[in-house]
């Protein structure tokens, strides 16, 4: 009985190596394979953040160009030479109260 007893255990050992030499590689697998998606992600993220300090700058240049746009000598010099616009003379100049204005039309 003992040796029908001892060939069991030895089964049951051989699978429970067999088994265990299986998750190792299982798990060694799994590693290679993670540690290759944590590479891809970072990669990605390093493009994104690249992407987004390129989009920075371009902001920063597009607020200074919007700004530029409607600085008050550009304004005038394009009323000046484009619109044929001037500065009206003294007797040009017509004051309007908007009190009177409104109590005339009658709000």
């Amino acid at each position: 009985m003992k040796i029908f007893e001892h060939k069991i255990f030895l089964n049951f050992s051989v699978i429970g190596l067999v088994s265990i030499w299986l998750l190792v590689v299982f798990s060694a697998i799994s590693v290679a394979y993670v540690e290759h998606l944590c590479r891809q992600y970072y990669e990605r993220i390093s493009i994104s953040e690249k992407t987004s300090n390129q989009l920075q700058a371009d902001y920063g240049r597009l607020i200074l160009e919007l700004s530029t746009w409607g600085s008050l000598p550009r304004v005038e010099t394009i009323a000046i030479n484009e619109l044929n616009m001037r500065t009206p003379l003294g007797d040009e100049i017509i004051l309007v109260n908007p009190a009177s204005y409104r109590t005339s039309n009658g709000d």
